[in-house]
This record gives C-alpha cells, structure tokens and sequence, in this order.
C-alpha cells in the first residue's frame, strides 16, 4: 500500500454534520479512503457528492448502508476495511437519534431502548469491532451534544443534577458504566426513572454515557500502550430541530464540520498537547476534564486552533 494512504469511517454520514464531516475528510484529504455509512438507503449520495467536489473526490468516498445496531453488517464493514487498508485511521461515530421526551409509561422506556440501541451500544458496536485494529495515530470523535452536559437538566434539582454527574464520573471502566446504563433501561421499564434520580430524557443520558465511554476508552489504549491512539467527545454546536439551543452560539454545519474534522486529523505525536479522553465543544475549550465544566459557548474566547492541511 502506498505511503500516507489512510481510511476513515463516519457513521450517519448521509445528512447534517455526518454528511459535512465526511465531505471535509473526502475533500482535504486526497489520499484517504472515506466510508460514509447510514442507516437508510444510501443510493445516489456518491453522484451528489461528485457533482460537490469533482469525480476524483466521488471515487474516494463510499457510500454504505449500515445500522450500528446490527453487530453483523458493523462487523462485515471493519472485516472489508482491515481486508483492503490493515485497519482503521480515522473514525467519527456520529450515528444517533432523538425523541422529544414523553414522559407516559407507554412510551417513555420504548424511547430509552431506541435511543440507547444507536447511541450509546451502537457506537459501542463500531468502536468494538475496531479495536484491535487502530493503526498508531488513529482518532476517534464521538459526536456529543449540550444535553449530555448536566447543566442542560432542567427539570432536576442541583442536588440530584450533582448525584448524576457523580453516578457518571464513579465509573471507572466499561463493565461499570454498561451496569449504569442497563438500570437505566430497568428503570424506565419499571416506571421508576424519576424516583432513581434519572433525567426524563433519555438522550441526555445517552449523550452523558459517550463522555464518560470517551474518558474510560482513552485509558484503555493508553493503558495498552496503543501508540498515539486518541479518543475525544466532540459537540460541533451545530443546529438540531428539536432540541433547545437557546444557551448556544449555533454555527451552521459546515463549520461544525470542520471543527470535527480538525478533531479527527490533527497531526501524529500530539501528547501532551492535544486533549484526550476528554469533552469538547467547538470553542476549542474542554468543557469536562473531571476537574471542572464550563457551559453555554456563548461568550468563550475562541483559540486559536489551525485546521491543518493533510
């Protein structure tokens, strides 16, 4: 394989910050492989991106249909990638969904079982199969959102937004945070969620459960001396139909997709410097790093961080 070629996947890649962040990586990088998969049919988007960017740049994006939840089809994908490229560079794990809460004991739990299925156990899925195949300097963005923060938990209060938080924070390791979760599910179930102190919505705690899968995936690879293999939670403050943004400055997609792709192709040997394990939102500000958080982007002095060309 020629030097510099690389492969990058994005999950829920055919619409919105899926879509932009798989064009920046077809677009700036013109030796990288870009597989851009969704759920839903995918035909025609390969045409739609040619005629975007150029026919060279159609031949290096591939369109695939593939539901994070089929641990069968994510498995077929990573066996076809580290078939042809010998394992994976780049992986942004933006496959998700949103329900506006309801809070009937008729709905509630189908809600939580949805969207736990593709956030958080289907971005587990991908990350899963691909672990052992991380080349050194791969990096993996986990699309976050301002509701996993707990300030974004209004209906709760400070005392039990703080005992959440903590919940979250004491889980040191998959096993513990997969337990977390799967109470959750019992709970919303049982029609007990509010009386364990959960939030009625079940995306926020979906969104909680990537920071916290962010932080302790980052010490598995650095526990198994996984060179230079960096994982972060990013929120690319990017417009949502349905969900209440009024406390964020909102940039429109492909801004959000730069920040994105910037996140998944900073430079090789970055330890030390670039964050790691740790939530970020597109001010270039680390809004969790266990050691305090920072909300509302509004006002947040932006670094002066450099989209590199690769």
């Amino acid at each position: 394989m020629p030097k510099g070629v690389r492969v990058a996947l994005v999950t829920g890649a055919t619409r919105g910050i899926g879509y932009n962040v798989g064009k920046e990586l077809v677009k700036r990088m013109p030796l990288t492989t870009t597989y851009m998969t969704s759920r839903v049919n995918v035909a025609g988007f390969q045409a739609i991106l040619g005629m975007q960017l150029g026919a060279a740049a159609r031949d290096r994006a591939k369109f695939v249909r593939m539901d994070v939840r089929d641990l069968e089809a994510v498995n077929g994908m990573k066996e076809k990638i580290v078939k042809t490229f010998g394992g994976l560079d780049i992986l942004v794990n933006n496959a998700g969904i949103y329900h506006v809460p309801d809070k009937s004991l008729s709905v509630f739990p189908k809600q939580v079982q949805e969207i736990l299925g593709i956030n958080y156990w289907g971005t587990k899925n991908v990350i899963g199969s691909f672990f052992p195949h991380f080349k050194p300097h791969s990096r993996i963005v986990n699309i976050t959102s301002n509701l996993g923060h707990i300030m974004s938990v209004k209906s709760m209060e400070d005392e039990l937004k703080e005992a959440l938080r903590l919940r979250f924070n004491s889980c040191s390791n998959e096993f513990e945070l997969d337990g977390l979760l799967l109470k959750f599910q019992r709970d919303a179930i049982q029609g007990t969620w509010r009386k364990e102190g959960w939030p009625s919505c079940g995306y926020t705690v979906s969104k909680m459960a990537i920071n916290a899968y962010t932080r302790i995936l980052q010490t598995q690879f650095d526990e198994d001396d996984r060179e230079d293999v960096v994982v972060n939670a990013v929120y690319p403050c990017t417009k949502h139909s349905k969900i209440d943004q009024s406390d964020m400055k909102i940039l429109d997609d492909e801004e959000g997709a730069r920040f994105v792709f910037y996140m998944a192709s900073v430079k090789p040997n970055s330890h030390g410097v670039f964050p790691r394990g740790a939530v970020i939102w597109n001010n270039s500000r680390v809004v969790d790093n266990r050691e305090g958080y920072t909300y509302n982007n509004k006002h947040q002095v932006k670094l002066p961080l450099e989209i590199p060309q690769v």
